[in-house]
């Protein structure tokens, strides 16, 4: 059954780019109230405009998901100004590029600050009034990745969160269906939006775009799309790449013939790194940024 979004109410955290950027765009075109949170403030503001321009209702609200004051205020400004919520889209994430173990430890407990516990935070904020909503779509959407099935050489502890992310999307999903509250897990492979560039910008190497082939790539508007339409009509996961849970469903599958293709691509990736290190040559370009 098709539910009408049109006067519905949904919150979205990184939504200043990237995949929650353009899930905005798309839910306002489909007459949906739209709360975006995120850290940049002007580049809200610009995502509010747009949507004010269609017609449509939009708020913006600065928020950290690394905390939970910001988290808790954002929830709080949302009921202030439309007096529901029906769904929320946990999108805040980040990626950092190199091997586990010259990872320092900090890294690794403050990617899981925001990617794990900002999506904690922000369905825990949000759950009360999700119960509370009277015809309302009571959905929880979490941006996890195609990176959740297997552990990408370069980005362990980014893939450690998706995995992370899907395990309580699964939990909860049963956990909160007597409620009526439906829980889907978003699970794109690379997608152009600024994930590589940031995560060359918080790492000590270059984010290189070898883990998403081109043909695999995506464009944040399709992944949008593809959420949309789950909103409609709710399903536990949504692959927007067909492609990709193909290959990943054969590598859960034959786990010793993944890390031998993983083991390669390691190596390849290691021979570019160190070219691009040397002054002779030109530095690879880091690829249009993508977001999970």
């Amino acid at each position: 059954m098709r539910r009408v979004l049109k006067e519905k109410v949904i919150f979205i955290t990184g939504a200043s780019s990237g995949i929650g950027r353009e899930t905005a765009l798309q839910c306002a075109r489909e007459g949906m109230r739209v709360v975006v949170a995120a850290r940049r403030e002007t580049r809200l503001r610009e995502v509010v405009d747009e949507i004010e321009a269609m017609g449509e209702q939009a708020l913006a609200v600065r928020c950290d998901v690394g905390e939970d004051a910001p988290v808790k205020a954002a929830i709080e400004q949302t009921m202030q100004r439309f007096g529901r919520l029906d769904a929320v889209y946990a999108n805040a994430g980040y990626g950092i590029f190199g091997q586990v173990d010259q990872t320092p430890e900090d890294a690794h407990r403050q990617i899981f600050e925001v990617n794990y516990f900002g999506t904690i935070r922000t369905i825990n904020f949000a759950l009360p009034h999700l119960r509370a909503t009277r015809d309302g779509l009571k959905h929880i959407l979490i941006c996890s990745s195609a990176a959740s099935e297997i552990g990408l050489p370069m980005f362990g502890p980014y893939s450690a969160t998706k995995a992370a992310q899907d395990s309580i999307a699964g939990a909860m999903r049963a956990e909160l269906r007597d409620q009526g509250i439906h829980v889907t897990s978003i699970h794109p492979v690379g997608t152009k939006t600024e994930f590589f560039a940031v995560a060359g910008d918080r790492s000590q190497e270059d984010a290189l775009q070898h883990n998403a082939p081109d043909f695999f790539t995506q464009t944040a508007a399709h992944v949008a799309r593809r959420i949309v339409a789950a909103l409609r009509s709710p399903r536990a996961e949504v692959w927007p790449s067909f492609l990709s849970r193909l290959g990943l469903a054969g590598a859960t599958a034959l786990p010793e013939l993944t890390a031998w293709v993983m083991k390669r691509h390691v190596r390849q990736l290691r021979r570019e790194r160190d070219a691009a290190q040397r002054p002779s040559e030109a530095k690879p370009a880091i690829a249009e940024p993508a977001n999970k």
